[in-house]
């Protein structure tokens, strides 16, 4: 495997030979001879340049620890990430090893940045670095911790999944036969809002006229009974008036006077009246006892399909929990960490041991110090800056040498044209004030001659 950092930077002029050296015995040189091995790849897994640790052969068993660890952070993701999806997803398990391979991959080279971008620093710089990448390890850390503490506890927090449903489900029924009494009458209640359920052939009517029914029996019956017993006495009256017996109320004269009539008639209206009354009992009686029969068999059909729907609401609210997830089991760690401290502080020691673990390759490279490759690596970090600045301005100058060439004829060119431009004005210049002399002289000469003449 070879890295950015294995390669050798452009314009960085290459080690010596070792064969310069001559025969000199190892050790006694540097830099000493290249490492073909499993520690080089470990090295590469933190991101070092063996080129530069070729000259501090002392700490390659150092940073093969350091690329151990790394890798170990990856392996613990994938596990992470493997753990997880089997809670979430019903899959079979070889089909999650790609996933949890790619998150491992994904892992190792956030954690390998994150250590090979610190190479090379130290003093203030260091700690500067190191703030924000500690940062990130820890965010990366808690992705990682908390699904293998769900796994480590998985077999109580499956138990505590499976025991909150019973009571979730218990409590759903309760609530079901609450609301949905084997009367048949609604409940009406704000608390059972959203427990309602739809069976047929209520019991309710049949229930409400049987109470009818029987309301009216308990009624009726002490007023017939006060009617017969008022019948009965007009009866006695009427028989001892017209015999002439002699009492309260009786005239003592027997045969069919009037007094005696008007008793057997009062006698005969309360027998009218005790007749009306009875039959209403009667009917009362026949309807309760018709009644009786229709709602025994309602409530009994009724209570199976109760019994039956409840089942079935229960079984479907079972269903809608499905398997227990990710989330049934963080929920169970919470509730198993309120309830006992033993497992509260447990939990958040496996995760802090855990978080440890996943952020050891940033806490080991800051616990180690600054190093000798540290601090080599800084200096050839400083020599390729120097030799790059060199060869760019190198470059620049190759580049630009033309043109700056071109730049200068073009100037020396103008610099000559405008010295002949000035000369040829001049020439104009002088050429012009010649003829205008001659024109003076020449009328000069005509005007002399012209006074001559005269």
């Amino acid at each position: 495997m070879t890295t950015d950092q294995a390669r050798e930077a452009p314009g960085t002029a290459p080690f010596p030979a070792l064969s310069q050296y001559g025969s000199l015995p190892a050790g006694t040189y540097r830099p000493a001879r290249p490492a073909h091995g499993p520690g080089r790849w470990f090295r590469t897994c933190a991101g070092i340049r063996e080129d530069v640790m070729d000259w501090v052969p002392s700490e390659r068993i150092k940073y093969a620890g350091l690329g151990i660890i790394v890798l170990n952070t990856g392996c613990l993701a994938a596990f992470a990430m493997f753990t997880a999806l089997g809670a979430i997803l019903s899959a079979p398990a070889i089909a999650l090893v790609p996933i949890a391979l790619a998150w491992g991959w994904l892992i190792f080279s956030a954690d390998r940045w994150l250590i090979a971008s610190t190479h090379g620093k130290h003093g203030m710089d260091r700690v500067l670095v190191f703030i924000p990448r500690l940062v990130v390890a820890i965010l990366i850390a808690f992705t990682i911790a908390e699904p293998l503490t769900l796994r480590i506890f998985q077999n109580s927090l499956d138990t505590q999944v499976r025991t909150s449903r019973t009571t979730q489900l218990d409590t759903y029924q309760s609530a079901l036969q609450t609301c949905n009494p084997v009367s048949g009458q609604p409940n009406n209640s704000s608390a059972c809002t959203g427990y309602h359920l739809t069976v047929g052939d209520s019991p309710y009517s049949a229930d409400q006229r049987l109470r009818s029914a029987q309301q009216q029996v308990a009624r009726l019956t002490p007023i017939v009974n006060s009617a017969n017993a008022a019948y009965q006495h007009a009866v006695t009256l009427a028989e001892d008036e017209c015999a002439g017996t002699s009492g309260p109320g009786l005239s003592g004269q027997a045969g069919a006077g009037p007094l005696c009539q008007n008793d057997r008639a009062s006698a005969s209206s309360l027998q009218g009246s005790l007749n009306a009354k009875q039959a209403q009992l009667t009917t009362a009686q026949d309807a309760v006892a018709t009644l009786l029969p229709q709602v025994a068999s309602a409530q009994y059909a009724y209570t199976a399909q109760l019994h039956t729907t409840i089942t079935k609401a229960v079984a479907a609210k079972a269903s809608d929990l499905g398997q227990i997830g990710l989330i049934d089991e963080w929920t169970a760690l919470e509730q198993l960490s309120s309830q006992s401290s033993f497992v509260f502080f447990g939990h958040w020691l496996l995760v802090l041991v855990l978080l440890a673990l996943d952020c050891l390759p940033v806490l080991a490279k800051l616990m180690g110090g600054s190093s000798a490759y540290d601090r080599i690596l800084a200096d050839q970090i400083a020599s390729d800056e120097r030799v790059h600045a060199i060869d760019l301005r190198l470059r620049e100058d190759t580049v630009n040498v033309d043109k700056e060439v071109a730049i200068y004829l073009i100037e020396m060119r103008k610099r000559e044209r405008k010295v002949s431009e000035d000369r040829a004005e001049r020439v104009r210049m002088a050429e012009g004030d010649t003829d205008g002399l001659d024109d003076v002289r020449a009328l000069a000469t005509k005007w002399h001659q012209e006074g001559m003449g005269d």
